[in-house]
């Protein structure tokens, strides 16, 4: 029987393997699916809410009033799948973004302008989880509301039309900063499967 790191390894490597067959999409689906594999072995079920709260204040300053209003809502004493998956989201942003940035140069924290919200701007987490993973999962495709481009963005602002234009070489980068989680090393002196 295979351990779950290993599945999300192997996540991973079919997302590789359709990347470089040019199936962009579907090494996106596989990318998201082991970031949710991730995300619940870096964050388990019995996490306190307060870590998912913590690290939005952090990523949102400039939303502490609502973060906190959230908070006083927070009716269950463990996380819920879509704060673990947004903590992880938070934790590889920069990498997902700008993972090899120039001496001195940091990676931008994106504002995101999307049509598809009743709110002028929507965080990076809350657009990976919602539109991309959400539509994946629960509607096998997220074509209807998202498309990979070549475009790159300008400035601290990303705005997106609809359907929403996700950079393309997010997905690889997203794939490469998971392939590095120490969550997912394989011990040394064993082997897959064991």
């Amino acid at each position: 029987m295979l351990r779950r790191q290993d599945e999300i390894r192997d996540r991973l490597h079919d997302a590789l393997v359709l990347w470089q067959a040019g199936r962009k999409y579907g090494a996106f689906i596989q990318a998201l699916l082991a970031l949710a594999g991730l995300a619940n072995i870096r964050y388990p079920k019995k996490t306190v809410p307060r870590v998912y709260f913590d690290k939005m204040r952090e990523y949102h300053p400039d939303q502490a009033t609502q973060i906190s209003a959230n908070e006083k809502k927070q009716s269950a004493n463990h996380l819920g799948d879509a704060q673990q998956f947004k903590c992880m989201v938070l934790d590889l942003v920069e990498d997902i973004i700008l993972p090899n940035p120039k001496p001195g140069v940091f990676p931008p924290k994106y504002n995101i302008s999307l049509p598809l919200t009743r709110e002028k701007k929507t965080n990076i987490e809350d657009l990976i989880y919602k539109l991309l993973r959400c539509k994946a999962v629960h509607e096998g495709s997220f074509g209807s509301v998202a498309y990979l481009t070549e475009r790159t963005p300008q400035g601290d602002c990303l705005v997106l039309t609809e359907p929403v234009g996700i950079p393309e070489w997010w997905v690889i980068n997203l794939v490469n900063a998971m392939s590095k989680a120490p969550e997912l090393e394989v011990p040394h002196g064993s082997e897959k499967g064991k």
